[in-house]
Order: structure tokens, then sequence, then C-alpha cells
């Protein structure tokens, strides 16, 4: 079995580096897009709907986003788990099948409870009743198979931890084509489908779910990849993965709901601003997404790096890292400032939601490079298990610098782009923030 492993030779030229974590990111940054171009296909489907739709199924998935936050405990403690025993050259059997378990455990009661608790937050944030009917049609199928969801978050996990990420990415393909597939056919009820509309986007979630988690056991259990998986379960590794997942699991999940809590700052002002919110959220996916998939890449990087006790690779390795990436993100910022008119369109034609994304993109254009830097030493913090550290400054950074000055400001200047920009300045702070924790942290090692 080939060595996966991404040790860091503080020797190597900075190109030399950039181009292994470049090498470990694609297809994780390629996955993502793929999810961003999904996402952005279910919102263009629904969109012939009505506008109502389109916010519906956007803010369904910004509140998925606080539900799937549970399932960070087993997730990041899987991912950072396995990254560091193969980087110390243990078994990372036991972190995976742990990590089962507690996804499991987790994903179990959402069955049957998610779909109303989701509808819940969404009215209680101020979505309108038309908005929270419609996500509830989204999200019955959805929570049906939320379970293997979780289960298959957590194959991935192993995955990437382990550092092969070019298999994830084709299984990720299958899934999206999937997702569009059958969400194409079910929204309008094409070549004799039935027509479920807004059911229909969610339907073609949880097909292309349960079709990557029969891809990922399937290699797992027949071709015993990314590695054979024994059947190992040590306590204390169960205890660890509690202390690295449950930090995380408390940040998605207060990060989320405060997300959700500023996006009903923008829901005051109707469905016309909340659709252009999410239209905005989904061109800046492009750039998120490639910031997303570098964070996962340090995050593994540091995780095998810190098993191996390899700390100045470790630190050389993140510097490389978070400047790719700010210049990567750099440019696509560049582009969302120049093009935002256009962009926008690709999604809606309403002119009034098209007038509101503009102001969105122009100015979260200005933050894509901040935003690179947070997520690589957030990343990387994560890898070495620091998670605690990560809950502490994404939450009160959240709020202190995004919500309150937005809540008091709109107060005096009652318009969208106040939170918005509030949500750019966070950004900026939230990097800096982030750059000072790493230095402290790293350098009791160095």
């Amino acid at each position: 079995m080939p060595d996966n492993r991404v040790l860091i030779d503080p020797s190597e030229s900075r190109l030399k580096v950039a181009g292994r974590v470049f090498k470990l990111a694609l297809p994780i940054i390629l996955s993502n897009l793929l999810y961003s171009a999904e996402s952005a296909f279910s919102l263009l489907l629904v969109s012939g709907l009505s506008a109502t739709a389109v916010a519906a199924v956007g803010y369904s998935a910004s509140m998925l986003w606080f539900i799937y936050s549970l399932m960070a405990i087993a997730y990041t403690g899987t991912s950072v788990l396995v990254a560091q025993r193969v980087g110390a050259g243990k078994d990372p059997s036991p972190a995976l099948l742990w990590g089962m378990v507690l996804a499991t455990l987790i994903a179990l009661p959402l069955t049957f409870w998610g779909e109303d608790l989701v509808v819940y937050f969404m009215l209680a944030f101020g979505a309108s009743t038309g908005v929270a009917e419609l996500a509830r049609e989204y999200l019955r199928p959805v929570f049906l198979v939320v379970t293997v969801s979780f289960l298959t978050e957590v194959l991935y996990a192993g995955y990437s931890g382990y550092g092969d990420t070019k298999t994830p990415f084709k299984v990720a393909l299958l899934m999206n084509l999937v997702h569009i597939s059958c969400a194409y056919l079910l929204i309008y009820g094409e070549f004799g489908f039935p027509r479920l509309e807004v059911s229909g986007a969610g339907w073609g979630v949880a097909l292309s779910e349960l079709t990557g988690f029969v891809l990922y056991c399937y290699l797992y259990l027949r071709h015993r990849k990314p590695f054979p998986v024994r059947p190992s379960f040590d306590r204390g590794v169960l205890l660890q993965m509690l202390r690295i997942g449950a930090p995380s699991a408390v940040e998605r999940a207060t990060t989320s709901l405060s997300f959700n809590v500023f996006v009903g700052l923008v829901a005051q002002f109707g469905d016309k601003a909340l659709a252009a919110h999410q239209v905005g959220l989904r061109v800046e996916s492009i750039s998120y997404m490639v910031g997303f998939g570098m964070m996962i890449a340090s995050t593994t990087l540091s995780g095998q790096n810190y098993g191996a006790k390899n700390f100045r690779g470790l630190d050389y390795g993140v510097k490389v890292c978070a400047h790719s990436t700010a210049l990567a993100m750099g440019f696509i910022g560049l582009l969302l400032m120049v093009f935002p008119h256009h962009l926008s369109m690709v999604f809606t034609r309403d002119p009034e939601v098209i007038n509101y994304a503009v102001y969105y993109l122009v100015i979260v254009a200005l933050s894509q490079p901040q935003m690179a830097y947070a997520s690589i030493f957030s990343g990387s913090l994560k890898g070495m298990g620091k998670t605690h550290l990560i809950l502490v400054v994404n939450l009160s950074s959240f709020w202190l610098f995004r919500i309150l000055p937005s809540l008091v400001v709109l107060e005096l200047f009652s318009h969208p782009v106040v939170p918005w920009v509030f949500m750019s300045l966070e950004t900026t702070l939230r990097a800096l923030i982030f750059y000072w924790v790493y230095r402290r942290e790293v350098r009791r090692y160095l």
C-alpha cells in the first residue's frame, strides 16, 4: 500500500511544498466545486418555480449546516486522529470505527425530529411561513437518510486523514451526477417521473448520499482502501475523539446557529433580499470551496506532521499553504468585484434580487484573502488537535464583530448592506486573531 503521508522537509523549496499541498488539495477543491455546482444547479432548477422556492432551498441548506455540525464529533475526530496515527505509523482503524459508532448514535434521533427542528429555527430566525413550508417539503427526504449521510462523511474523513483525496473526488463526481439528474427529473416530472417540485430537490440530495455510502463501503470492504479496517475499539482512541471532536461540534453548531441569526438580519428585508443573500453565497462559494479544500489539506498536513513530531515541517508547510491560498482566493475575489452582475444572473433574472446580490458580492470580494488565512490557520490548529481554541475564536469573533455591530447600526440605517459590510470586516479581524493563536501554539513545539 502506497505511503500517503505528507511530511514536510523545511529545507524543501516553497514551490515544491506548494506543489505537494496543492496536489493533496486539488481533488478536495474539485469535489467542493462540484458540490457548489450541484447546489447552484438545485437553486437554478427551483428558480423556475418561484423566488420563495429559491429562498426555501437556499435557507434549508444553510440550516442543515447547523444540524450537520453535530456530526463534527465523529467527522473531525476521525479525520484528525487518522492523520495523526498515520503520521506516527499507527493503525488508523480504531479512529474510523469509533467515528462510525458516534455518527450513528448522533444521527438516529435526527431521522425522526430533524425536519421539525430545522423548520422551527427557520421561523424563529425570521423566515416567512411560505418559505418554511416549502423548506419542509425539501427537508423531508433529506432527513430520511441522515444516518447514511453522517456515515458517508465519516468514511470520507478516513480518506482525507490518510492523505488519499483522489478517491473521494471520484465518489463525489458520481454523487453529483446522481443528485443533478434525479433533481432534474423529479422537480419538473420529466420523462414520466412524478412532478415533486421542491421535494424533488430534496430527493436528489437523498439519492446521492445513498450512492456515496454504497461506494465507500464497497471500497473499504472489497478493496481495503485507503487502509485495511481491523476490528479494534481502543477506548483511549474514543476518549481522544471526544476531546477533539466535541469542541469542534460545539463550534460548528454555535457558529452555524449564529450564522442563521445573521441570515435572519437579512431575512427581515423580505424574500428578495434573502434570495439575493443565497445567490451571493452560491457565487462566493467558488472562492470559499477553494479555501475549504485547502483547509482540509492543511488539517491533514498539520495532523500527519504533528503525529510524526515534525513540528518545523508543520510550520513551514502551513505558511506555504496559507500564502498560496490567499493568492488564489484573492484572484477570485477580484473576479467577484469586476463581474458581480453577470455572475448573479446565472442564478436569477429578478432585477431586484440581482441588485441586492451585486452589493453582496462587491463587499465580500474585499475579504477573500483574509478568509483564506483564517481557513488555513484554523485548519492547522484542528490538525494539531487544538479544536477548543477554534471554538473560542470563531464564536467570539462572530458575535463581537459581526452580529452585535450589525444590530446596532441597523437601528440607524435599515438596509441589508449593513450586515454584509460587518461580515467582511469580521472575516478580516478573525484572520488576524487566528494567525496570533496559531503562532502562539506552534512556538511551543519549535
